[in-house]
């Protein structure tokens, strides 16, 4: 072989090599967890106080910083260039929890990973900020919105960022050609505060974009993407609803105004946003009315909540696609069954479920309960309606609690489809039946019938949106999107 040959050679292999480089540097993981509501260790002593918050939650908070640990182990092993918190860093607010968020943090920079956060409901201005010393809860420090970002400023805050002056979004470019968008969605600073000498503790978590900070993300999207590179953004509400109503039915977990906001930003750019706030692993997608145009949100549960699942995602630059798919953890070095007390946890909060949901009922009927009886016993026999909330949820739970259990399990694992939608429909209709039978046993057969022919059609809609996680259900825009694994154009 002559000299010339082997030159060509050593000019090909090198060129490959370049190619492959830069293939590789067009690809990037990114992994996206939220609401890991941290509890630092130095905020807890034993006692009945820890005992009694933990209990009644179906977050694994006395357990939060051993998860959190667990998953920056995970994260390190993952190897990703960006980690993205979509907000609710903290338990409520505590300063010693953002500390020691920031520590977890620090431990992924020290490998090399990018940490990016956004604030959630729970992590400024919040009066319910306490520590647990044995059998009593004592308050304790929480944190301005300037004190939050000079906390994080090497994590979304700092130099490398543009800020939006009306808010805590911010913008940065942590890949090559991908813009990360930070929404800071939160209404904290109505929180009033009595250890900031308001004269009562008040507290907002619901969603919204201010107007300026809106034209803002506007201006920051459309500025890259004229420049050709991609957008992702993230906030801690959510901005597409997950089913149908949800702005009617749990509005402080969706941005006000959500239908107009999201065409905007569709317009200017982003077509993908991460979310949290919810606790449940599910995506969803808007579609523009033509159905040329889309936003997809990803929401991603707690981190401290079951099936403990956070995101992990491929940015491929040269596709301009987002690869993602979703892996949850299992164990901790101090609970090898995590996924099951998790699960149980869900299990056990089915009876605040029905206290929600028969609350929201009898706000709207309990003053007509007297009425409703004397009409029901004018058609003759024994009629015993619930004369109290606290009666009215005893008796949803009777009848019930399964399908609820069943429902909620669904809806926060993701890819709702898969469950046997048929078989918890038809156990909610014998459930309804049931309690049907048990408040006007001498009428139930007309009722049943008033219900099941006049009642469900009407609800059928929002049961098959929450069950089959469908979005506008019967309109030219209905959509499904795989809520665990999906891939999505920038």
């Amino acid at each position: 072989m002559n000299m010339r040959t082997k030159l060509i050679i050593i000019m090909i292999i090198t060129s490959l090599l370049a190619l492959e480089s830069a293939a590789r540097s067009a690809v990037g993981r990114i992994v996206v967890i939220s609401d890991p509501h941290l509890l630092s260790p130095e905020l807890v002593t034993p006692g009945s106080a820890i005992r009694s918050a933990d209990a009644g939650d179906s977050k694994m908070m006395a357990q939060s910083d051993d998860i959190m640990r667990a998953w920056t182990d995970s994260i390190i092993g993952l190897k990703p260039a960006l980690v993205l918190i979509a907000g609710d860093l903290t338990y409520n607010g505590e300063r010693l929890s953002h500390e020691r968020m920031v520590q977890h943090l620090d431990r992924m920079a020290a490998h090399g990973i990018q940490p990016l956060v956004i604030p959630g409901n729970h992590d400024c201005n919040n009066p319910y900020a306490v520590r647990f010393e044995g059998d009593a809860t004592v308050p304790t420090a929480t944190v301005t919105r300037d004190e939050f970002a000079q906390i994080y400023r090497d994590y979304g805050y700092g130099s490398a960022s543009r800020r939006d002056p009306a808010s805590l979004s911010y913008c940065c470019e942590p890949i090559k050609g991908l813009v990360i968008i930070g929404i800071d969605s939160n209404m904290d600073e109505l929180n009033t505060l009595t250890a900031r000498g308001d004269s009562a503790n008040s507290y907002h978590n619901g969603g919204r974009i201010k107007p300026e900070t809106l034209q803002w993300v506007i201006d920051r999207a459309t500025e890259a993407s004229s420049k050709g590179k991609r957008v992702i953004a993230m906030m801690h509400h959510h901005l597409v609803p997950h089913f149908d109503q949800q702005e009617r039915l749990l509005a402080n977990y969706i941005v006000k105004d959500h239908d107009n906001i999201s065409s905007q930003l569709m317009q200017a750019g982003i077509h993908t946003i991460f979310t949290g706030h919810l606790h449940v692993t599910d995506a969803a997608t808007r579609f523009s009315p033509d159905k040329t145009d889309s936003i997809v949100e990803v929401a991603t549960g707690s981190a401290i909540c079951y099936p403990f699942a956070v995101r992990v995602a491929t940015f491929d630059g040269k596709r301009r696609t987002l690869d993602i798919d979703t892996r949850w953890l299992t164990a901790t070095s101090t609970c090898a069954d995590l996924r099951e007390q998790g699960r149980q946890r869900i299990i056990n909060s089915t009876p605040g479920l029905a206290a929600m949901i028969s609350g929201k009922a009898w706000s709207k009927l309990g003053g007509r309960m007297g009425q409703l009886k004397r009409m029901l016993e004018v058609g003759g026999g024994k009629v015993e309606l619930p004369e109290t909330p606290q009666q009215a949820t005893q008796l949803v739970l009777r009848h019930l609690s399964e399908v609820f259990s069943r429902t909620l399990l669904a809806v926060v694992e993701g890819n709702d489809q898969e469950c046997d939608v048929q078989d918890i429909i038809s156990q909610g209709k014998h459930g309804v039946r049931a309690m049907i039978e048990e408040v006007a046993p001498d009428q139930a057969e007309a009722l049943w019938n008033f219900f099941d022919c006049d009642v469900y059609p009407q609800l059928e809609p929002l049961v098959r949106s929450i069950l089959e996680d469908r979005n506008a259900v019967g309109t030219p825009t209905e959509s499904h999107t795989d809520d665990l694994r999906l891939s999505v154009k920038l």
